[in-house]
Formats: structure tokens, sequence, C-alpha cells
């Protein structure tokens, strides 16, 4: 179940793995893990440069493996290893070229700007320092991640490759404007976060607006019983986005993942459900 990420070159699965957890994990888990990723066909792996220790295990755990899967990584934020002004052109090369050598690699397939805001995105050292980048083939496609008004102004910019944006069945604030206008410019979207707020859907308790929604929304026809489930088929095949990217620390739950992506898409009529 791969598909192509907007008008990049890059196939990708629906489901990617997001990989800023696994610093806490030990070498053999982590191996574990990685490979276990691979295995059942996720081939996004996506990580930050304020991650130094999930980019380091990346590139030696998988590093005979390179050529099967995408590689993302972010840049721009201030890091123990990188000082300065945040997103500024020395900031961005100095933690690229970290994140290269931590990755084991000169180049990777998609580098983001890490959540900076539209005041700094229009003033263009950050986008500049990017599209050097893959001009000199550090990256192969650069893309942004980033919500609300700020994810708007990365849309208009139109030099962004991908947009990484918050949506989730509690959180479809995206629906309302920048999905669509990711959609008509042609940009690969990757939702973060997709479901950030299922177990919260199950829990009940104080969280009034998610029991009411989640009460509503599992009496619907063909509705998994599962709010994990619900929420990651609803995100990771939704039409407005390319891949859903979920992370994890533990491969039991990896598993659990594949298994609710491989049903595949909820059905038409469920999503216009969940939508209204």
């Amino acid at each position: 179940m791969k598909t192509q990420l907007g008008k990049t070159d890059l196939q990708v699965s629906r489901l990617g793995f997001g990989a800023a957890r696994i610093d806490a994990l030990s070498e053999e888990q982590v191996a574990v893990l990685l490979h276990r990723v691979l295995d059942d066909g996720i081939n996004l792996i996506d990580t930050a440069d304020c991650y130094p220790a999930s980019e380091e295990r990346i590139g030696r755990i998988l590093a005979e493996r390179r050529d099967e899967y995408v590689l993302a990584t972010k840049c721009g934020c201030l890091t123990d290893h990188v000082q300065g002004v945040a997103y500024s052109r020395a900031v961005i090369e100095a933690g690229l070229a970290l994140s290269l050598q931590r990755l084991g690699t000169d180049h990777v397939d998609l580098l983001q700007l890490h959540s900076c805001s539209e005041e700094i995105l229009r003033e263009g050292e950050a986008v500049d320092a990017l599209l050097r980048a893959r001009d000199d083939g550090r990256t192969r496609f650069v893309g942004y991640s980033g919500d609300d008004e700020n994810a708007l102004a990365a849309i208009e910019l139109g030099v962004f490759d991908t947009l990484q944006v918050t949506f989730n069945l509690i959180d479809q604030s995206a629906l309302e404007r920048v999905l669509p206008a990711a959609r008509q410019a042609g940009l690969g979207v990757i939702a973060k976060r997709p479901i950030a707020n299922a177990r919260l859907l199950e829990a009940g308790g104080d969280h009034d607006y998610a029991s009411e929604y989640w009460a509503r929304v599992r009496e619907l026809p063909d509705a998994p019983t599962d709010a994990i489930e619900l929420s990651l088929r609803f995100i990771a095949f939704h039409e407005f986005v390319d891949v859903g990217i979920v992370g994890t620390a533990d491969v039991d739950h990896l598993q659990e993942n594949v298994v609710r992506w491989r049903k595949g898409p909820l059905s038409a009529a469920l999503v216009d459900s969940i939508h209204s």
C-alpha cells in the first residue's frame, strides 16, 4: 500500500514511522524495532536533528538497508551540539552536517524545517538554506513541519515539496484551510500525531467533548470499536493525506498498528460521517 508523496518521485507507505522515541531503548531493542518497521512494509522513517541518538541509531542499524526506505529529518532548532540563532543559515548548515554524519549518508530524501514561524519563513534565510542543501545534493526534497497560519505561509511560498501537519480525529482543524491548500499546491502531506487523542477518546472521565464524540462515532455503521484503529485508518487513508506517521518504542504496539493499517481505508460513508 504505497502512494506517491505529492509531486516528488518518492513512493511511500501510507503508514510511516516516527523515530523520536527510540533513544530510550537498548541497542538490541532498537535493532529489533527498526528492522521490524521495514520488514512490515513501512518505508518512511521520520526523525530530526534534535533527536541525535535517533539519527545515529537509524544510520548505524539500517546502514545495509538504506535503499529500502525514505529517510526524512528536520532542521533549524538549537540543540546541545548546535548553538546560535535558530533557523539561521549557520544553524541549519551545522545541524544538517551533523545529521548526515550521524545518519551515515551524504544525503537525505527529505529535509524539513522544524516548526518555524511565518515571520521566519518569509524572511527567507531558512528557506534559502534548505534550497541550497537541495541544489547541492544533500537532500532530494524539502519540506515544512508546522500548523495553522505558519503552514499556510509555507504553502504560499511555493518552494516546499511536502508539508507535515497535525491531523487526527479530535483535531481536524487542518481540514478547514491547510489540507485543501496543500493538496491544491501539489504538496505531499505527512500527517503527524494521527492517533494522539485515540486513548483520550476511550478514557472518558472529564474529557466531555472527546467522550461525547467517541460515543457518537462508534455507533456509526462499520465503525471499528477500537479508537486507535479508527483514528489510524481515518488519517492514513484520508484523501488529503499521503502518509500518517506513528511513533512507538514498543515492537508489540508497532505490530498492532500494522495490523490496523493493513485493514485499509474506512468506507466513504463512514469518513463522511466522521467529518460531519
